[in-house]
């Protein structure tokens, strides 16, 4: 297990990491900024967060993901983005499994309608492994 953690915390490892799940947050953000009107909807759909507060979000969280999303991939706050992110990965998932949990049967809203993913096992499964590889590029590179 120490082996394992050596390997994943190698500066090419989480360099790796950073810009793979930063492109991720950059093509959602892009695709939700483009269609603020879907992703209210779909943040609707989950039913976790208050009515008033649906439309706020989704202009919102777009915008965080691609600023997280361009820290990891180009810019100099890396560790600040890695914390972002790894926080909404988990925010997500944790949406995700609740619906799934509920029974809810509607797209997940994650990549705009372009990236349409249903609510289920597939989709939990996907975010819990986003949700790793967010928690690699949040480890310190050993040197």
């Amino acid at each position: 297990m120490k082996a394992l953690l050596e390997r994943l915390a190698s500066p090419w490892a989480v360099r790796l990491a950073q810009v793979s799940i930063g492109l991720v947050f950059l093509a959602a953000a892009l695709a939700k900024i483009g269609d603020t009107a879907y992703f209210a909807q779909q943040v609707h759909n989950y039913r976790l967060a208050p009515l008033w507060s649906e439309h706020l979000i989704a202009m919102t969280m777009p915008w965080i993901e691609l600023v997280a999303g361009l820290a990891l991939v180009v810019g100099p706050r890396r560790r600040g983005g890695a914390v972002v992110v790894f926080a909404l990965m988990v925010l997500f998932t944790f949406a995700v499994g609740a619906a799934w949990a509920r029974g809810l049967d509607f797209s997940c809203g994650c990549f705009g309608k372009a990236g349409a993913a249903t609510i289920g096992a597939r989709k939990f499964a996907e975010n819990v492994g986003l949700t790793l590889l967010a928690a690699i590029a949040l480890l310190p590179p050993r040197r």
